[in-house]
């Protein structure tokens, strides 16, 4: 025989489901909170003065406002490594989009790594991405694509789990880093 379970019980029940769903949806709204902020932060940057100093020890490298509508900001977090982010606006057709690169910071090397990766809706989940190595010889350098992701088409869904990292890492390093 089914037991009936008392009122009180199934609405403990339908409140708990209720507030594990409101609890889902704040951390959903964190992450896209996150990209805005980290949109708003590329704006405001300031590039560093005097611009062609050699010995400038500030983290940002460069700041460009695009009359297209986008704006990038690059900086070094440390002398192998440097993030570029890029906030391309909504125009006509084209979707909003941040774009976050991680690329070495030295000059292009035999061996090198370049990854790039775009969210398009920003929703805090990477759209697309990209890594390139440097192959070829010295003299003369090849950029060869070794993977690429598309959550769209689910084109190389293998690697999502590792753009959506380099996205999270990307913008855990702008939040801590960007402007200094």
């Amino acid at each position: 025989m089914a037991q009936v379970m008392p009122q009180s019980i199934k609405t403990f029940v339908l409140a708990s489901v209720v507030s594990y769903g409101f609890a889902g949806a704040a951390v959903e709204a964190a992450e896209r909170e996150q990209v805005r902020a980290v949109i708003n932060l590329i704006s405001a940057v300031k590039m560093p003065y005097p611009e062609n100093l050699r010995s400038n020890t500030s983290r940002t490298e460069r700041v460009v406002l695009d009359s297209n509508g986008a704006t990038v900001a690059c900086m070094r977090i440390d002398e192998k490594q440097r993030w570029c982010y890029e906030h391309i606006a909504a125009l006509g057709a084209r979707a909003e989009m941040l774009r976050i690169r991680s690329e070495p910071a030295v000059a292009v090397t035999m061996g090198q790594v370049y990854h790039y990766v775009v969210d398009y809706d920003l929703d805090g989940m990477a759209d697309v991405g990209s890594t390139t190595k440097i192959e070829g010889q010295p003299h003369a350098p090849v950029g060869a694509v070794a993977q690429f992701f598309h959550r769209g088409t689910n084109r190389g869904d293998q690697f999502r789990a590792e753009y959506q990292k380099l996205f999270d890492e990307g913008i855990q390093v702008a939040l801590k880093l960007l402007g200094e």
